[in-house]
């Protein structure tokens, strides 16, 4: 018998070389490919163009910078809560941002419509928007008694100015009036309230991910009466923890049911279900605490020296645990020179680096919070200015342009995650999406 011109002399030799020749690269291809086929929904493949930065964000959102500090928006009646406005409804959402000196700057707010995948739509702004261009956000209100002096910069929309005709993704821009530069970008969502959406999510277990709880989103849509072919125009997606950025679309659909559609995550792509953050509570830095080493009030802003934090242990975002965050709203709380110290607990090679990241530096990785090595103390440490306040902060390691956010969690952490679905309707007379729906859910990691 030949094969490639080796004669095979008897079933034993033959036996070899069909192993070696097939069934070896064979399995190699299988296992290869298997080990590929679990992603969680939380992975995220290398930036282009060597940035790191969008990691946790949106690459159509910018960060603001100095002296722009504590940007926040939410509905003005709920400031917990993500920033989703019923399109047609009263209901307004609140911006709110403030700059440190004494100077006051002159601001203008301008609005962006995207498509569900955050590219834009297309739509131009007398399409989507009621007013004109951009408009001007109110000179800043004075801090009390305060060291430094900060100014706030409240802005509440819709109003008289701006109004939104269509419901779907929206950006809101700020820029500096007098150099005409943006200064900071965030996202928000217009829903019209049509159908009901019902939601939950199933717990399973990762062997790749070392046993560590995966969150599966399922629900049913129950369909407005008015949509006729459901399985044309219709798509859905998930977020976790107000990641925007990192929101899947779920591929997995049933129509069956002529009043509803059930989607959900495929088994393959679920979300993490114990994703840890950190919480650093700076409520009341006049004390000591098993957070706060020390504060020196000679600075200014006072420098805030807070205690080491270390591999492995943390305390995160549990049940029961606080469901605000950010940034004191009061004008007579202090901005603080917080430095953050780090022990990374193994070896950490010339190819990797850590960043500190968190609510306090809207979540981008960049290199203002890339944390330095002090090879007196063996810490890692970065200094960040924030107002007193509550924060969700991590430390995530990165390597060749690809970020690991979980290099440092607790083993099995018990955490409550934050899941919000999106129902998108594609108005094929009007050439946009309509947001329909949003739903926020909440699980257990347990």
């Amino acid at each position: 018998m030949y094969l490639r011109d080796s004669i095979i002399y008897n079933i034993q030799s033959y036996r070899h070389l069909l192993f070696s020749t097939f069934i070896i690269p064979l399995l190699i291809f299988t296992i290869h490919g298997c080990s590929g086929t679990e992603r969680t929904a939380n992975d995220r493949r290398a930036t282009q163009a060597g940035s790191i930065e969008h990691y946790f964000t949106l690459p159509q959102s910018a960060a603001p910078a100095h002296p722009i500090y504590s940007v926040q928006l939410y509905p003005s009646d709920r400031p917990n809560e993500a920033p989703f406005l019923n399109l047609n409804s009263n209901v307004q959402l609140t911006l709110r941002f403030e700059t440190l000196g004494f100077d006051s700057h002159s601001y203008e707010i301008s609005f962006t419509h995207h498509n569900p995948d955050w590219s834009e739509s297309g739509l131009s702004p007398d399409q989507f928007f009621t007013g004109f261009g951009r408009h001007d956000i109110p000179g800043g209100i004075l801090s009390r008694t305060t060291q430094p002096y900060y100014r706030s910069y409240p802005y509440q929309f819709p109003n008289h100015n701006v109004g939104f005709r269509v419901s779907g993704n929206y950006m809101l821009h700020v820029h500096n009036r007098d150099t005409g530069e943006l200064e900071f970008s965030l996202p928000f969502f217009v829903f019209e309230n049509e159908g009901t959406i019902v939601s939950t999510a199933e717990t399973l277990r990762s062997a790749r991910y070392r046993h560590r709880v995966m969150h599966r989103p399922v629900s049913r849509y129950l369909l407005p009466d008015w949509l006729d072919q459901p399985q044309f125009d219709l798509s859905f997606y998930y977020s976790q923890n107000q990641f925007w950025g990192r929101a899947p679309e779920a591929r997995e659909l049933d129509f069956s049911n002529p009043n509803e559609v059930q989607f959900e995550l495929s088994h393959n792509r679920p979300f993490l279900g114990d994703y840890e953050f950190r919480i650093l509570n700076l409520t009341d830095v006049e004390q000591l605490s098993r957070t706060i080493l020390d504060v020196d009030r000679s600075s200014e802003p006072w420098n805030v020296i807070l205690r080491d934090d270390a591999d492995g242990f943390t305390q995160p975002v549990a049940i029961g645990a606080p469901h605000r965050f950010g940034p004191d709203q009061s004008g007579s709380t202090n901005y603080l020179d917080v430095e953050f110290r780090f022990d990374a607990g193994s070896h950490i090679n010339d190819d990797q680096e850590i960043y500190l990241v968190g609510d306090f530096n809207s979540w981008k990785l960049n290199q203002e919070f890339k944390m330095n090595f002090d090879e007196q103390t063996g810490r890692w440490t970065q200094s960040v200015v924030m107002k007193e306040g509550t924060y969700r902060y991590k430390y995530v390691l990165a390597e060749n342009n690809r970020v690991d956010d979980m290099a440092f969690d607790t083993l099995f952490p018990e955490t409550r995650q934050q899941y919000h679905a999106f129902v998108y309707f594609r108005d094929n007379n009007q050439f946009y999406h309509r947001l329909l729906q949003v739903n926020t859910f909440y699980k257990e990691s347990r």
